[in-house]
């Protein structure tokens, strides 16, 4: 590991990793984005290595930068200036990571070429590498670390793949979500990082636990909206001779949304 100096931080970064972010911020500037990936189970310490990432190559970086939501994304690619750097590290627990993916992969693939337009450092915290979109994880992204812990859940190690790599592990290690440790889809080499946080780490986890909690929130009201139309759903089963559009007055609804819904009903009922 080498010491690097960024405005008034001192901090340790690995040294083939710090030789491939200084090959991007030379490469940036020919008119290209940067756009890194990064996955790995949940606390094994994926946030710190990438802020630590987006402040080396970026040194305006700053927690206004962090998205943790599709809109709080949209908004900081919006406004971003060219050469900056940008973390979308998706708000997301437990079994919620892969319903998150989605709405991941529709944001990214909806904003890739804003983020192209702009020469951003863009750097994606997912779940899984092999729930990216397959146009993200090969050909849009540059790079994937991907965070593990050690012995006795020790954090601070990572695995490095370049572009050819990465194609390689998301074509061998899809199908059984495996990452080889030798020969085809292994990494280009491995590496450690601190805990160094350039960003208030009270106010990272303040803004990712209200991000979360939105999230949480909003997928209970839905899941209470559909129980709630579940319910009535099954009431107009038991009356018989009722017109669809007689069935939307009294949900008092229009008739659009009424087969929307009807539609979603007949959906859960055959699951």
């Amino acid at each position: 590991m080498v010491i690097v100096r960024v405005n008034q931080h001192e901090f340790m970064i690995d040294g083939y990793l710090k030789e491939n972010l200084d090959i991007a911020k030379a490469v940036i500037k020919l008119d290209w984005d940067m756009t890194f990936l990064c996955d790995g189970k949940e606390g094994a310490g994926k946030s710190t290595l990438i802020m630590q990432a987006a402040y080396y190559c970026d040194p305006s970086f700053n927690i206004d930068r962090i998205a943790f939501t599709p809109n709080e994304f949209k908004k900081a690619i919006l406004a971003a200036s060219k050469y900056t750097s940008i973390v979308y590290d998706e708000a997301y627990s437990g079994l919620q990571a892969r319903a998150a993916m989605s709405l991941i992969n529709r944001t990214l693939v909806s904003m890739m070429a804003e983020i192209r337009q702009k020469n951003l450092f863009l750097f994606i915290i997912a779940p899984s590498f092999f729930d990216v979109d397959k146009y993200i994880a090969i050909f849009r992204s540059r790079a994937l670390i991907s965070v593990y812990t050690g012995d006795n859940f020790e954090r601070g190690f990572f695995k490095f793949y370049n572009e050819e790599k990465k194609k390689e592990l998301y074509i061998v290690g899809k199908k059984f979500y495996q990452y080889p440790k030798n020969g085809m889809g292994s990494p280009n080499f491995k590496g450690r990082f601190t805990m160094f946080k350039p960003v208030n780490d009270a106010e990272y986890r303040k803004r990712k636990l209200s991000a979360l909690n939105a999230r949480m929130d909003k997928q209970s009201k839905k899941e209470a909206d559909l129980e709630r139309m579940r319910y009535m759903f099954d009431r107009l089963q038991e009356t018989e001779g009722l017109t669809h559009e007689k069935r939307a007055e009294i949900l008092s609804m229009p008739i659009r949304t009424y087969y929307e819904w009807l539609n979603r009903y007949n959906q859960q009922d055959s699951n």
